[in-house]
């Protein structure tokens, strides 16, 4: 037996190296098939032929059924509301949905053929009513080659145009018309009235689920189809009705990713054989949008990853989106990616990716690489899900037909992984620079091509700037704005002064608040400066008392009358000037407008 290497965050479950399995990842499944809690794998083994339907017992073959052709994806679904019995299995196999219900044939769907040209439908109607003949068949299908393209046009339609003459001499034309034969007999469907010919032109190339409205395990979902001619289907699991029908400019799916409810708002990533990612979104208000971007290292895969988007691309990458489709980081390996998978572990709500590279299974958690599985032959594919009644159940394909199946230990933890990680990438990476922004970009042309008219805008608001504080400071120093002490003025002093009344008699109250200690042996004192002629004050001095303590007002007032109140046309201006007898200049000043005063009443 080979030995199986695996780091201590792992149990190995069950190894079988000689399983002699040959399957592809999209026709894997873990699902829970009778409806009793117990997953099981499900896949498609390609290694004889025909390809064969399995369900495994652990790794033993249970039950399995013969599929006429190669599947191109297989995906469990829920059709009855609250019923996880109706579990089934949909076999995407050609234009056709293969449904089974406890491993037994239920039930075929075929994908309803939308993108025939009416042309070609009405050409071969007409040939099945005897309108027209063989040749004119021909002629008018080379007719919409020409017009068209080949590619649109449906299978038998291409099969025809492209016979050839036989090896043994049979004609052209007699190959033609045996072909135009079996394909009136085969393709009709209706009575004998209204006979018509059924094309075919839909080939499924992917396959998924969403849940409808609801997250519950045995919620209905939805069956979501991409098909060759770049069309996305929604079909309804108990109906099998089409619900919605979009298309992607062509392109074809081979990898969907939904996520949200289809009822309630959802987005759909889709990567497309072109290279090209796709997003069919729908929103809470029920606005549908397809929009696209592209990735340069061509993505094959992509997996959900906490709130980002984990692309793997042919160019050994693994890219970081946002769901919004904003590129957030990448990785580089030194080997081809072989398989990707989503990794979440309910109980301790770890969410990270699982990478395949070679021989070794890399697990992401936060874009920090937390663990490592080494198997000693290269890996094929991985699915990560339930199996049995565990959780965290890993089950792992190499190359020659091995199958492996490893269960995440309940008592692993990544916390000191994660914080190793994140200090040795802090101290050892690299600062990523931001991009240059389109508008960066004009900005820098700009201030290259006109350098000295900008100086020149520069001088000017420069100068603007000093000449309004120029003007501002002269304003507050003429007191049109209040108080302002003096230059010299070295006494940390408070005023305020509040004027109250309507004339003729008004009263004025100054409040004085020294911040700390000031001199008890220099006099000072509170007088104004008013014009005689229209007022009276009946202190023209004020004495401060001394000494004044610190953060204790001090309150004066003082009465005004205004001598000719019914001669007043213009507001008077007061000044008030704090002195100290030592000096000439004063200590504070400042400047406010009489108002008008009203008559005398008595």
């Amino acid at each position: 037996m080979l030995n199986v290497n695996t780091s201590n965050k792992w149990t190995r479950a069950l190894w079988e190296p000689a399983a002699g399995v040959v399957a592809t990842k999209p026709c894997v499944e873990l699902c829970d098939m009778h409806g009793q809690n117990d997953f099981q794998l499900v896949l498609v083994d390609e290694s004889a032929v025909p390809c064969r339907l399995k369900l495994f017992k652990g790794l033993r073959v249970a039950v399995e059924s013969m599929l006429a052709e190669v599947p191109t994806g297989i995906v469990s679904f829920v059709c009855d509301v609250g019923n996880s019995e109706s579990t089934c299995l949909a076999v995407a196999c050609g234009s056709s949905l293969l449904v089974y219900r406890n491993m037994k044939p239920y039930y075929r769907y075929k994908v309803p053929q939308k993108d025939i040209l009416p042309a070609e439908s009405e050409l071969w109607n007409r040939m099945k009513q005897s309108k027209i003949q063989k040749s004119q068949l021909v002629d008018g299908l080379k007719q919409l080659q020409l017009e068209h393209s080949i590619g649109v046009m449906s299978y038998q339609s291409q099969q025809l145009l492209t016979l050839n003459s036989a090896d043994d001499g049979t004609a052209e034309e007699n190959i033609q018309s045996e072909f135009i034969d079996f394909v009136l007999k085969k393709e009709t469907r209706g009575g004998e009235g209204e006979s018509e010919v059924q094309l075919q032109n839909v080939h499924i190339t992917s396959v998924a689920t969403i849940p409808r409205n609801q997250s519950q395990t045995s919620a209905v979902d939805v069956l979501i189809l991409g098909t060759e001619r770049g069309s996305v289907y929604f079909v309804d699991s108990q109906a099998y009705t089409v619900l919605q029908r979009n298309a992607i400019g062509g392109a074809v799916p081979v990898k969907m990713l939904p996520v949200g409810h289809f009822d309630l708002e959802f987005r759909l990533i889709v990567c497309t054989r072109e290279h090209d990612v796709f997003v069919l979104r729908r929103s809470a208000k029920g606005e549908f949008s397809v929009n696209s971007f592209y990735i340069r290292e061509h993505p094959f895969d992509v997996v959900l990853c906490a709130n980002q988007l984990a692309f793997a691309t042919r160019k050994r990458c693994l890219v970081f989106f946002s769901l919004k489709g904003r590129r957030q980081n990448s990785m580089k390996f030194d080997e081809s990616i072989a398989d990707i998978e989503q990794f979440y572990y309910e109980p301790k709500q770890y969410s990270g990716v699982l990478v395949a590279v070679s021989n070794e299974i890399h697990l992401f958690v936060d874009q920090l690489r937390v663990d490592t599985i080494r198997m000693d032959q290269p890996i094929e594919w991985m699915r990560y899900g339930r199996m049995g009644r565990e959780e965290g159940v890993l089950v792992i394909a190499t190359f020659g037909g091995g199958l492996c199946v490893k269960i995440f230990r309940r008592v692993a933890n990544f916390e000191e992984n994660r914080q190793t990680m994140a200090q040795r990438k802090a101290t050892k990476g690299s600062i990523e620079l931001p991009k240059k922004s389109r508008t960066f970009i004009d900005q820098s042309l700009r201030e290259r091509q006109n350098a000295q008219l900008l100086h020149q805008i520069y001088q000017r608001d420069w100068f603007m700037i000093k000449w309004h504080a120029t003007k501002t400071f002269a304003e507050l120093k003429s007191g049109n704005h209040g108080a302002l002490p003096t230059a010299d003025s070295d006494e940390p002093v408070q005023v305020q002064f509040d004027l109250l009344g309507f004339g003729p008699l008004f009263r004025l109250k100054i409040r004085l608040v020294a911040s700390k200690k000031l001199d008890g042996q220099q006099r000072r004192w509170m007088t104004f400066v008013y014009n005689a002629e229209e007022y009276q004050f009946a202190d023209q001095m004020l004495p401060i008392p001394r000494p004044l303590m610190p953060n204790r007002p001090v309150t004066f007032c003082t009465n005004i009358r205004c001598l000719h109140p019914e001669k007043q046309l213009v507001e008077e201006e007061v000044k008030l000037v704090l002195c100290r007898e030592d000096r000439s200049r004063p200590i504070w000043t400042a400047n406010f407008q009489m108002p008008l005063s009203e008559a005398e009443i008595v």
